[in-house]
């Protein structure tokens, strides 16, 4: 198993995966969550996601973040 740890961290531990692998691509990896999700705009900044900025859905506003 790749994750040996706290429950608590298995986010971070997908997320640092994630990002690991696409910078082994050389590829750019985009993130996104609804905009007034701020635990999750906080964790993905926590976690080395740059935050791109809001953008317009249907009836709502979505964050964009990207990991290069």
């Amino acid at each position: 198993m790749w994750f040996k740890g706290d429950t608590k961290e298995f986010g971070s531990s997908i997320t640092q995966f994630a990002c690991s692998f696409v910078k082994g691509l050389r590829k750019t990896l985009y993130l996104d969550c609804w905009a007034g999700n701020e635990k999750l705009k906080e964790f993905y900044s926590r976690n080395g996601l740059e935050y791109i900025g809001d953008f317009p859905e249907e009836d709502y506003y979505i964050s964009i973040f990207k990991y290069r």
